[in-house]
């Protein structure tokens, strides 16, 4: 796992919510929740939540906020001297960043920060924490006058209440357009470059494959997934694909480069007559490669792109559930936006 020392660890941790249990409502029964969690986070790291609506992302972040009390399993700091505090003073490292927050009113950043400040007996000033989150020059500006980035930003200043060792956030692209999503997305490297171990759940797919240095996939209140992008590859069996274009002779199959080999026909851009990816369970070396632009240019055609494919967090997660994207119903990158490893002629991998 990327990042420093461990500072979090989940085991075997299981939080059900109380329902009622119609047709006598004061009796209750256990519902939906999270089931035998197991997780590790390590400090300096940006850790991606993901998993379809309902898998227990939100109950996963509040229960390791102290929001839950889980009902089996242990949680727990470590590292330094964490070890010995107990679990009421331990979340005292913990921030929570929640989904949404109705920042409005008349009231400034300023005075919102100060109110909770003192009502939590923490040393830092409003000024601190605003500037930490870039918003020194708005520390006056009406909260009804902000937008929806500097909104998140606010939000994100009360989560590190108290310099937090953890941090957790919900969502915390929600409402903002890409150009507050670069700003957002560099904040928190800086954060984690500081020392700060950050889980973050979100939707949007294609901006967590920006940003995370791991992955860990809920769903139905179970971690399926967890690792490196590149450790989830591979236990899912989601291995690179070649994406394939020109002009001239078009193979008329997958078999056209060997067995094991399966082939998807995409739309071609402009100048291209075809256009299509490759994939094989194992991925693809070198002399495969070439073996792929042998075959095409010695029937004829004519390649004017080669490219690797890696599998985008979409991929990973339909793996993961057995779901579609469209049954996910997740935000999830254009084509133009598929990540891609150029190979050149001669190249070795």
């Amino acid at each position: 796992m990327s990042g420093g020392e461990p500072v979090l660890q989940l085991s075997e941790v299981t939080f059900r919510y109380r329902v009622p249990n119609w047709p006598k409502p004061w009796k209750k029964r256990l519902g939906a929740g999270i089931h035998k969690v197991n997780l590790e986070v390590h400090s300096g790291s940006i850790l991606g939540l993901i998993g379809p609506n309902g898998a227990g992302k939100t109950t996963l972040l509040h229960t390791i906020a102290g929001l839950h009390r889980h009902d089996t399993g242990d949680i727990r700091l470590v590292g330094q001297d964490r070890e010995m505090l107990g679990w009421a003073n331990a979340q005292r490292h913990i921030g929570l960043m929640p989904e949404r927050v109705n920042w409005s009113g008349t009231s400034t950043p300023r005075e919102a920060l100060q109110r909770i400040v003192t009502m939590r007996g923490e040393k830092q000033t409003p000024e601190e924490l605003l500037e930490l989150v870039g918003m020194r020059s708005r520390m006056d500006t009406p909260l009804d006058n902000m937008s929806q980035g500097m909104r998140q930003r606010l939000s994100l200043a009360c989560a590190l209440l108290g310099s937090p060792d953890i941090l957790l956030l919900d969502e915390p692209m929600n409402g903002l357009d890409p150009v507050a999503q670069a700003a957002f997305r560099r904040l928190l490297r800086n954060l984690a470059d500081s020392g700060v171990a950050i889980i973050v759940s979100s939707h949007n797919l294609q901006e967590m494959e920006l940003f995370v240095d791991s992955l860990a996939i809920l769903h139905r209140g179970q971690m399926v997934a967890y690792g490196s992008l590149n450790e989830v590859e591979k236990a899912l069996g989601c291995s690179p694909s070649l994406l394939v274009a020109g002009n001239g002779w078009c193979p008329p199959s997958a078999g056209s480069f060997g067995t094991g080999v399966t082939m998807e026909m995409i739309e071609p851009w402009h100048g291209e007559e075809w256009r299509f990816t490759l994939h094989r369970n194992h991925g693809w070396s070198g002399d495969e490669k070439h073996d792929v632009l042998q075959a095409i240019e010695g029937a004829g055609g004519r390649i004017s792109l080669l490219q690797t494919v890696l599998p985008r967090l979409e991929d990973l997660l339909s793996a993961a559930t057995g779901e579609s994207a469209d049954e996910i119903g997740f935000e999830i990158a254009s084509d133009s936006m598929i990540p891609v490893r150029t190979w050149e002629v001669g190249e070795d991998e």
